[in-house]
């Protein structure tokens, strides 16, 4: 036992874990537009300096939401040789990519290379400027490919359709670990490589091609061979000390303005942050929560942000909510818990529907207060029968919208036309809410 304690020291220290952001993103699902996709000065994260071709043999294209260079002679490449900063020292970097049209068999075909001090021609970079690289094999049948570790010679066994990949790169100068495309925690030392196609690793701690290299720019080459290489879904996750900023929650705050609850809160400081689930706590059966509404993060941030949720359907009584806040790759955390008295409504109202003119869909809003005397609405205990129909233009009945008993509260509901009304026309619509003996009309206007 005294030898394994050493031992278990040195491990723990090793496995020491550093910060994972996302740093660039793209599924080409925006623009059909190839100069939407890079910025030779001022890439964004979802960018490349230069997207290119060295003259006629190559075209390039953005298609069916995705980037294909196809290649009968010549050469084409994307170089994002504006840094990543921080400069990561570890990347998690993922796409896809499918092959077809290849006639021949093809060794190095393309490759995608990771490094620093790269430039924007149309050639594969130096080894002196290459932290770590991977090429692309044609096989002589067409749509079968091979990835292979150029560094160490070796290929991975035939593909054919579209694979994930997954590459894992480390530089952080310990063990690191991370969650692998089977859903493993997996290890990589310092200065090594692992590689994985789909939930299948094909590469498993491998030796880079650099370890003395920063890894602050991209690129990809195709300058041999026939055929079609196909990207898509790029996401890298880089690792840096300077990267790790919490999503930093300083405020969370409940209000009630007119029976509505209005959230907000606000952050000091993200990173990863994919947005945040809004949840309503439910003492009915216990503590239960239910997600009410999402609203988008804002990714990597160092400066204050501020949010707003409002809840336009919250029960009567002490109501509950807090945030699921959620990471781009899936991890989460919840806030504390702020609470709210909501009142009981006093006035039967049904609010103007939002938004109006509307297409497809619309949202109808209303009160059902608690004095409505069992003379007057005909409440059944504690409920009143509900009923909210949609009346065309010339007064004919098109939608029932609600029927029911309810309690007192406030409620809503998405009317979309095309669900009850066989082909609906644009025009004037009115709901009418009624309650016992009370009612009430709005207009609307559903502009197609």
């Amino acid at each position: 036992m005294k030898k394994l304690i050493p031992f278990l020291f040195v491990i723990s220290f090793f496995l020491q874990e550093v910060s994972w952001g996302q740093i660039f993103s793209q599924d080409f699902n925006s623009s059909t537009n190839l100069s939407d996709y890079y910025n030779a000065t001022n890439p964004n994260p979802g960018q490349w300096n230069s997207i290119s071709t060295s003259g006629v043999g190559t075209t390039i294209s953005v298609a069916t939401n995705n980037l294909s260079f196809a290649r009968t002679g010549n050469a084409g490449s994307f170089s994002r040789t504006t840094d990543f900063s921080p400069t990561p020292t570890g990347l998690i970097y993922k796409f896809d990519i499918s092959v077809n049209g290849n006639t021949a068999a093809q060794t190095t075909a393309a490759v995608l290379q990771v490094g620093s001090d790269f430039g924007t021609t149309n050639s594969a970079e130096t080894i002196a400027k290459t932290y770590a690289r991977i090429a692309i094999n044609f096989s002589a049948t067409s749509g079968t490919f091979q990835i292979r570790d150029i560094t160490n010679g070796a290929n991975s066994s035939d593909f054919t359709g579209t694979i994930s990949v997954t590459w894992g790169l480390n530089n952080t100068g310990t063990t690191q670990t991370y969650t692998a495309p089977d859903g493993s925690t997996e290890t990589l030392a310092n200065g090594k490589a692992d590689l994985w196609a789909g939930t299948t690793k094909i590469f498993d701690d491998v030796a880079v091609q650099n370890t003395t290299l920063t890894m602050t720019d991209l690129k990809f080459a195709f300058t041999a061979g026939t055929g079609t290489i196909t990207f898509d879904n790029f996401v890298i996750y880089g690792a840096s000390d300077n990267l790790s900023l919490p999503v930093e929650l300083t405020s969370f705050t409940a209000l009630l303005a007119d029976n509505n609850v209005q959230l907000n809160w606000e952050t000091a400081t993200e990173v990863n942050n994919y947005g945040f689930n809004v949840e309503r706590g439910s003492t009915s059966l216990g503590m239960t929560w239910a997600k009410i509404g999402f609203v988008n993060g804002h990714g990597n941030s160092n400066s204050p942000k501020r949010y707003t949720f409002i809840d336009n359907a919250a029960p009567a009584g002490n109501v509950k909510y807090r945030l699921k806040q959620i990471d781009f790759d899936g991890k989460y955390e919840y806030s504390d818990v702020v609470e709210v008295k909501v009142e009981t409504p006093t006035k039967l109202v049904l609010y103007q529907n939002s938004p109006n003119p509307f297409n497809p869909e619309t949202t109808i809003q209303y009160t059902i207060p608690s004095n409505l005397s069992a003379d007057k609405a005909g409440v059944k205990g504690e409920t009143v029968n509900v009923i909210l129909k949609v009346y065309d233009l010339l007064g004919r009945e098109v939608a029932t919208l609600v029927d029911e008993y309810k309690e007192p509260g406030s409620y809503k509901i998405v009317f979309n036309p095309a669900s009850s009304i066989k082909n609906p026309a644009s025009g004037i619509y009115f709901y009418r809410l009624q309650a016992g003996n009370y009612s009430e009309v709005k207009k609307m206007v559903l502009n197609k």
